[in-house]
């Protein structure tokens, strides 16, 4: 890329923003809406082939859910595309100074300055966990604050793919997110959650209260051990004066396992939020100059409230009750079957052009008079529901998947002849969604026991297993149970070297996860020896 050079024939770079391994950053123009832009490239031919498309489906469906956030604590997302080898994303141009600047600047933070950005990011993640995405890599270099206070969290889902510092941990996979504010386990490649983010919040804090990260170590590997098995560290200890409420705070989004940490952005906003708050007179005390010589204070919004701020509710369970009471057919007059038809080839018209929430939003209106009784239950209407099911899942949006998947299941098996292979498929996308969700430990029993059920009916070796198995696996790591993910993977790779070779690209894969799990129990092995109480082994 160079300053001048042409984008989609509408957007001029101006400048260099900055690098990574795999992207660049540029500050661009709109031509033709006249205004300041940032220009994000992702590299494609820097990615291996093996992983190309997977990055490419990531960077796109998660720069269309982060278009659809609706926060002040967001840059808008303008426009994402192709620029000859590359892909982009165009998205405002924020100005104000990284959190990283602020913190090398001036050390340590005031509390309430501390407690104000902490708050502000939990609004933005109440927003994006609702939306189902996380952000995976949330760090002061990814967090902005505004000459007029207000704090803005840069790149969901991009920065994973264009920062600096992700570190390439296996052959054949990357690890997203920043060794520093990793989470045990995403360190696992695992899927991760909400709680993950949380996780990377508290690292932040940590290092606004006390001036440095949490943990230290000379290389990305011996920081996610660190990570994995060193004791929490308390901001008591190296800083007097902390509130003991945001202490116990800091602990808690510091745990190792997800489920003792907070349940929810919108928890610790609320803890926070009056932390950030102080009196008019006060405020003189707080302002800080930054570089280029403009004040900053992220206490301002608390004074001048601009919202919105995250509902005070802690957000609706992903897991629905599926158990439908019996009652007597409605009569509904449904769409035709020609109305239904056309329907469906619009929808997947939109779905070729990636535009997947506009399909799921045109069948669900097709199906909102068919919801109810008898007619949710015909053939045609289920063949919809499944579709608006698996559009939802393209689009991002799993939170909305997940329940039409687990109503699916029981109204499949009620049909006369039920179609026991599309059920295991809906149930082994119901677990997927509770996955991308953070319910990672529902998820892997669901997966177990749908496995168990197959291997009933066909070979335990037999290759349509194979995928499940490593899902498996790799769910099974980020749940701590790290000794039966490594037992399972090696039995995996026997199995796929049997039938493929071992020079295989699928045994080549397997061997690769497994040499990274080897490798983690090697160097913690408080892991392990966890691992093996759990289950009473040696």
């Amino acid at each position: 890329m160079q300053a001048q050079e042409r984008v989609a024939e509408r957007y001029e770079l101006t400048y260099p923003l900055g690098h990574g391994g795999m992207g660049e950053v540029w500050a661009g123009f709109d031509e033709k809406l006249d205004r300041p832009v940032a220009i994000k490239f992702l590299r494609k031919l820097t990615i291996p082939e093996s992983e190309r498309d997977a990055a490419v489906e990531r960077f796109m469906r998660e720069a269309r859910v982060t278009a659809r956030l609706d926060h002040p604590g967001v840059p808008s997302v303008h426009d994402v595309g192709h620029h000859s080898d590359d892909l982009y994303i165009v998205m405002q141009l924020v100005p104000g100074m990284l959190l990283s600047d602020l913190i090398a600047e001036h050390g340590r933070l005031a509390v309430p300055w501390s407690a104000a950005i902490g708050a502000q990011i939990c609004s933005v993640l109440a927003v994006a966990h609702a939306a189902s995405l996380v952000h995976r890599d949330l760090k002061p270099q990814n967090v902005m604050v505004t000459p007029t206070g207000s704090v803005k969290v840069l790149d969901f889902g991009v920065a994973a793919l264009l920062g600096a510092d992700v570190p390439r941990l296996t052959a054949t996979s990357h690890t997203l997110g920043t060794p520093t504010y990793m989470a045990p386990e995403q360190a696992l490649n695992s899927a991760v959650g909400p709680r993950a983010d949380l996780y990377a919040l508290g690292c932040v804090l940590f290092e606004l209260l006390t001036g440095d990260p949490p943990y230290r170590a000379d290389n990305p590997l011996g920081m996610l051990h660190r990570h994995m098995s060193d004791p929490i560290p308390s901001v008591a200890e190296h800083r007097a004066g902390v509130p003991d409420g945001l202490v116990q705070l800091v602990f808690r989004l510091l745990a190792k396992d997800p489920q003792h940490r907070p349940a929810s952005a919108t928890e610790v906003y609320e803890i926070l939020a009056p932390l950030g708050r102080v009196e008019q007179d006060s405020a003189g005390d707080l302002a800080m100059t930054v570089a280029d010589g403009q004040p900053v204070d992220p206490t301002m919004p608390y004074r001048y409230p601009f919202g919105p701020l995250p509902p005070r509710t802690p957000l609706p369970p992903t897991r629905v009750d599926v158990v439908q009471p019996r009652v007597a057919a409605e009569v509904i007059e449904p769409p035709s079957l020609d109305e239904l038809a056309e329907v469906e080839d619009r929808a997947w018209e939109l779905a070729e052009e990636e535009r997947f929430t506009q399909a799921a939003a045109l069948i669900e209106t097709a199906l909102r008079p068919l919801r109810k009784g008898h007619a949710a239950k015909q053939p045609r209407v289920l063949e919809l529901r499944l579709n608006l099911a698996n559009l939802y899942v393209l689009a991002g949006a799993f939170r909305q998947a997940l329940p039409e998947f687990q109503r699916l299941i029981p109204d499949l098996a009620e049909r006369p002849v039920p179609d026991e292979e599309l059920i295991w498929q809906c149930r082994q996308q119901a677990a997927v969604c509770q996955a991308e969700l953070g319910e990672a430990s529902g998820a892997l029993i669901e997966l177990r026991a749908l496995l168990a059920e197959e291997q009933q009916v066909m070979p335990p070796d037999a290759p349509e297993l194979f995928p499940l198995r490593q899902q498996i696996a790799m769910l099974a790591a980020g749940v701590g149970e790290v000794i039966d993910a490594r037992r399972e993977l090696t039995e995996l790779w026997r199995d796929v070297s049997a039938r493929y070779g071992p020079e295989s690209a699928q045994a080549t894969e397997i061997k690769a996860l497994l040499t990274h799990l080897e490798r983690l129990g090697e160097s913690v092995p408080g892991v392990a020896d966890r691992t093996a109480g759990r289950h009473g082994t040696a």
